[in-house]
C-alpha cells in the first residue's frame, strides 16, 4: 500500500509539471502573437522596472533595449527603469509610486499626452518642440492620459541575500533555462523574459479599461493570468493558498467570509493583511481557511478604471512623503499597499 501511495504522488506531481509546462507555453505563444501583432493582441503600454540604484537603472535599461531586439517587447510599448531615490530603500509602497510619477514625466519628455492636452484646452495644434514650458502637460491631462493606458510594473531592485553575485545585474535576469529546450539554437530565457509571457497573458484581463499590473521580479508565477476575473474601478491582490508553515514567512491576505466563487477563482473583499504572521495570530485573526490553509500575497496588484486614477493622483503627488521615508530612513510598504487596496477587493 505504501508502494502504490507513493507512485500516486508521483503520478501527480508529474502531471502537476506537465501542466506547468503547458500554462508557460501557452503564455509564450501569446507573448509572441501580442509582440508581432499588438493590434490583434493587446500588450502592454508601458513596461517599467524598479531599481537599486542609478547603475543598476542602467543596466535595466540595457536589458529592456535588448528584450526588444528579441522581440520579447513590441516596439509600440514605453520602457523604463526607475531607480529608488538617492539609492535609498524607501520600500515597494512608495517605490510603486515613485515609478508611476517618472513614468508620468517620461510620457512628457516623450511628447506624449500633449494631443490630450491640447483637445482638453480647444488647441489642436501642437507646440513647437523646442518650447519646453508650452511643452508641460498639465497634472489632469496627463493623469487623463495615462489612466487610458494599461501598465506593467515590476518590483526588481530588492537584494538577494541567498545568490549575493546576482545583485548588480539583478535577480529578474538571471537565466531560467526552464523550456529552453523548444528552442535548441535560442538564447536561454531569463527569469524577465518568462515574467513577460505570464504577464501578458494578464493584459488580457484588463480588457479596454485602463490600469497597472504589479508583480515582483524575483518569483516567476506559473498559472494561467488571462483567467482572472479583475472587478471594475477597483484594486486587487492575487492570491495562492499555501500551508500555514510557509504562510509564517510571507505576507498573508485575510478574506472576508463572502464573496464571489467560480471553478478557478474566488472574488472577497479584503479584511488584513498580515506579515510573517505567527499561528496565534493566524488563528485571532481568522486568516485560515476551512481547509486549513492561508492565502499568501503573491505581490501581484491589479488596479483599474477609478481606482488606477486614485492612484495616478496619489502619486502626482508623492515626492513630500517620499522625502521624509529619506529623511526618516524608514520604508513604506504595507501602509501604502493598504491604501492599493483601498476599494478591498481581493
Amino acid at each position: 500500500m505504501e508502494g502504490i501511495g507513493i507512485e500516486t504522488r508521483q503520478r501527480r506531481k508529474k502531471r502537476e509539471k506537465a501542466d506547468l509546462a503547458a500554462i508557460l507555453r501557452k503564455s509564450w505563444y501569446h507573448l509572441r502573437l501580442s509582440v508581432r501583432h499588438p493590434s490583434r493582441v493587446p500588450t502592454w503600454d508601458a513596461i517599467v522596472l524598479t531599481a537599486a540604484s542609478p547603475e543598476q537603472a542602467e543596466l535595466y535599461e540595457w536589458q529592456l533595449r535588448r528584450a526588444k531586439r528579441m522581440g520579447r517587447i513590441a516596439a509600440s510599448t514605453v520602457t523604463l527603469a526607475v531607480p529608488d531615490p538617492e539609492g535609498a530603500r524607501i520600500g515597494s509602497g512608495a517605490a510603486t509610486l515613485n515609478a508611476i510619477a517618472a513614468l508620468a514625466r517620461h510620457f512628457n519628455r516623450l511628447g506624449l499626452g500633449l494631443e490630450v492636452s491640447n483637445a482638453e484646452n480647444g488647441n489642436l495644434q501642437s507646440p513647437a518642440p523646442h518650447d519646453r514650458s508650452r511643452n508641460e502637460v498639465p497634472l489632469m491631462s496627463m493623469v487623463n492620459f495615462i489612466a487610458t493606458k494599461h501598465i506593467l510594473l515590476l518590483h526588481a531592485g530588492g537584494d538577494s541575500k541567498r545568490v549575493p553575485w546576482a545583485n548588480p545585474m539583478g535577480k529578474v535576469f538571471l537565466p531560467l533555462p526552464y523550456l529552453a529546450a523548444d528552442d535548441p539554437d535560442g538564447p536561454v530565457p531569463l527569469l524577465f523574459d518568462h515574467i513577460l509571457s505570464i504577464s501578458s497573458c494578464a493584459r488580457q484581463a484588463f480588457k479596454n479599461e485602463g490600469g497597472i499590473f504589479i508583480m515582483t521580479g524575483d518569483v516567476l508565477p506559473c498559472f494561467d493570468a488571462s483567467t482572472m476575473a479583475l472587478p471594475a474601478d477597483a484594486s486587487c491582490i492575487i492570491t495562492v493558498p499555501i500551508t500555514l508553515d510557509i504562510a509564517s514567512n510571507h505576507g498573508v491576505v485575510v478574506a472576508s467570509k463572502t464573496g464571489i466563487s467560480d471553478k478557478s477563482y474566488s472574488l472577497n473583499l479584503v479584511e488584513n493583511l498580515l506579515q510573517k504572521p505567527s499561528l496565534k495570530e493566524l488563528v485571532e485573526n481568522q486568516a485560515i481557511g476551512h481547509d486549513g490553509r492561508a492565502l499568501l500575497d503573491t505581490g501581484m496588484i491589479a488596479v483599474r478604471g477609478k481606482a488606477w486614477v486614485e492612484l495616478l493622483m496619489l502619486a502626482s503627488s508623492s515626492q513630500t512623503m517620499i522625502m521624509e521615508l529619506l529623511k526618516s530612513r524608514k520604508e513604506a510598504s504595507s501602509n501604502i499597499l493598504k491604501c492599493l487596496v483601498n476599494h478591498k477587493n481581493l
